[in-house]
């Protein structure tokens, strides 16, 4: 669990929109690459005989031709074309979705009403089918994607949901909106109060931020929320999902980060605010904030592990060090 959460995981795409785990490599031929699961997905006319019922907006009925359904792999339709933005591959994605099994035409997930799920066409974890189906289409898109249970989630299905490896999922998406979200924090500087940590961020957004403590300085008793760079963005409301790069060292020893999101695959972390699903600091010291900025917060340990710790990186005596950019809010 990363350590800026206290109770609860981020919010995370279905598994059934995520890659599929390549598996262990064998011991004897370690060199070897992983093999490929997932492959990315054409217009396929093997999903013109399905239908879709109901209006947009509104949670529809998946129609099979017959069951079992089956496709001889990864495809795509496009039900209706969007009219809005078009969608690139830098781009994150909401979007209305729906999946059911092509062998006996049950519904597996949905994401409707006030629900959506967001997708992004960074995201190395994203299925290939799903990105290259997304990739070109417009805001407003309604879309049909195929993709061959084994691919979906892995060679030996899902028992617990009723997947074999032998099916094909299919899943109907209704694109809701479409942005590029920012990679850096971007705005106007803001000069520091004197006596706070310095830092100098890593060379990519990906490397961790280094921070110098000013000679004779000590630990703040209350908590510091310091802008370093203003953004241009919205405010950020409790209740959203914001999207962050981040490195956090203690004090005591803030040459070692403990945590930076430049680890995880997507190179950022994604969690809600203002729920109490963080440490006191950032679910308190986030909203109010703008999309763009550059944050600097010093936590002590009452609103951060408290006197417990987080051992055994982090003491229970030890004040806190974060840098973070906030790059996106919904």
């Amino acid at each position: 669990m990363s350590p800026i959460r206290l109770r609860l995981a981020a919010a995370v795409l279905p598994f059934t929109l995520v890659l599929a785990a390549c598996g262990a490599k064998d011991e004897k031929s370690s060199d070897a690459p992983p093999p490929t699961t997932a492959a990315a997905a054409a217009e396929s006319s093997e999903l013109a005989p399905v239908k879709v019922e109901g209006a947009a907006g509104a949670k529809p009925s998946i129609k099979l031709p017959a069951t079992p359904f089956s496709t001889s792999g990864p495809g795509y339709r496009v039900v209706q074309p969007g009219t809005g933005q078009q969608i690139g591959d830098q781009d994150d994605v909401s979007a209305h979705y729906l999946l059911v099994n092509g062998k006996d035409g049950k519904e597996l997930d949905a994401r409707f009403g006030k629900e959506v799920v967001g997708l992004s066409m960074q995201d190395d974890t994203l299925q290939p089918a799903i990105r290259s189906a997304m990739v070109g289409q417009k805001v407003g898109a309604r879309v049909l994607v195929a993709i061959p249970a084994k691919e979906a989630v892995g060679e030996q299905g899902n028992a617990q949901m009723g997947i074999a490896p032998g099916d094909t999922l299919v899943y109907y998406f209704e694109v809701t909106g479409a942005k590029t979200p920012l990679k850096e924090a971007t705005g106007t500087p803001v000069p520091p109060k004197a006596g706070l940590p310095t830092v100098k961020m890593g060379k990519t957004s990906k490397d961790p931020a280094t921070f110098t403590i000013p000679k004779g300085a000590t630990p703040p008793k209350e908590t510091v929320v310091q802008p370093l760079i203003k953004g241009t963005g919205p405010k950020v409301t409790p209740g959203q999902t914001v999207r962050v790069t981040y490195t956090g060292v203690t004090w005591r020893d803030p040459s070692k980060p403990f945590d930076y999101s430049g680890k995880t695959p997507q190179g950022y972390a994604e969690f809600a605010v203002g729920k109490g699903q963080l440490i006191k600091a950032w679910d308190q010291g986030i909203p109010g904030q703008t999309v763009g900025s550059r944050l600097l917060v010093v936590v002590p340990p009452k609103d951060g592990y408290g006197a417990q710790g987080r051992e055994p990186e982090i003491k229970g005596t030890d004040t806190l060090i974060f840098v973070l950019d906030i790059l996106d809010a919904n």
